[in-house]
């Protein structure tokens, strides 16, 4: 029976090991791969650069778009028949709304096996390469550790007027806090969020900054490595946490519908959700989707979760941004 098992497991090692050299010998002859992403600069730059020099052969373009442009710059090529990208990484509500819309193709990488289930679809639409969570950061020169929030409701007292700082589509944030609150509750707190005149920015990365800056003192949805990066650094800043806290949806890789080069757009994605590149991902202290990957913040470890479908939300995101939107008076 061990020679049979074992006879099994060369023959499934072989032709997992042929498929990959028929995909490599394939995207080979493509020659090319343009990516489509909306993730922090150094996260993908570190990939890529490791992903060039395994496959030589293949000239990369990468296009990086900002989160609250890329849909639509997306549809608008589709619908003008100019379908330019061979692989997308793009937050998770966004994979979602092109999935709905029939923009990608199903792909189940040999990958998908290693990541955490509630990372990936059933159909195999889409696969998670890392996930966020967002924290109560703040400034330790404006906030003592005392006088931080302890609830969602602490925000409201009026010695936070202006010293908050907000993320202009933070619309996941908005729904976990509908889920959290219940929908009458939640709206209305936002509501009362808004009369305490938050700065709102757009960009994570941008909200770091002025946090670490003092140009506010609380940031509610900071992303939490990037609070870590700038206390490393020296910056005076922390984070607790609300809890219970939602993981934000994870960022996703997905190929698209009609990719000019699917076979590279595939090796692209085998290799992001590979082992060797969710290393990359935890050196920089983001949180890997692998269950196989240690944890950069052991901290996290302890916060309580509240886990939320938001592929089951995706259909309401068009009306959801709208109310975040109108309730600090965006465009």
């Amino acid at each position: 029976m061990r020679v049979i098992a074992t006879l099994v497991l060369i023959c499934l090692f072989r032709t997992d090991s042929l498929f990959s050299q028929e995909l490599v010998a394939k995207a080979r002859d493509e020659k090319k791969l343009v990516l489509y992403h909306s993730t922090g600069i150094e996260d993908t730059q570190q990939i890529l650069e490791r992903f060039r020099k395994r496959y030589p052969f293949l000239q990369v373009e990468n296009h990086r778009v900002p989160s609250v442009k890329i849909i639509q710059r997306i549809t608008t090529e589709i619908r003008a028949g100019r379908d330019l990208a061979d692989a997308y990484i793009i937050s998770g509500l966004q994979t979602w709304l092109l999935k709905d819309m029939g923009y990608l193709a199903v792909y189940n990488s040999p990958e998908r096996v290693k990541i955490r289930p509630a990372l990936r679809d059933r159909q195999g639409y889409w696969t998670g390469v890392l996930w966020n969570l967002g924290v109560l950061g703040y400034n330790t020169n404006i906030v003592s550790p005392a006088a931080v929030p302890k609830t969602w409701q602490d925000l409201l007292q009026p010695r936070w007027k202006g010293q908050i700082g907000l993320e202009a589509e933070d619309v996941s944030w908005y729904i976990f806090i509908l889920h959290l609150m219940g929908k009458e509750k939640g709206k209305a707190f936002l509501q009362q969020l808004s009369r305490q005149q938050p700065q709102v920015r757009s960009g994570h990365n941008l909200i770091a900054q002025l946090l670490t800056g003092g140009e506010f003192g609380l940031a509610p949805t900071a992303r939490v490595h990037r609070v870590e990066d700038a206390k490393r650094q020296g910056a005076p800043v922390d984070w607790s946490a609300i809890e219970p806290l939602a993981p934000e949806p994870p960022v996703c890789i997905s190929l698209p519908k009609n990719a000019p080069r699917p076979n590279a757009g595939k090796l692209f994605i085998d290799f992001v959700l590979s082992a060797e590149a969710q290393e990359i991902i935890y050196q920089v202290k983001r949180i890997p989707s692998r269950m196989d990957a240690p944890h950069p913040i052991p901290r996290l470890a302890q916060i309580k979760l509240l886990e939320i479908e938001y592929d089951q939300e995706a259909k309401d995101y068009t009306r959801y941004a709208r109310e975040y939107r109108d309730a600090f008076g965006l465009p």
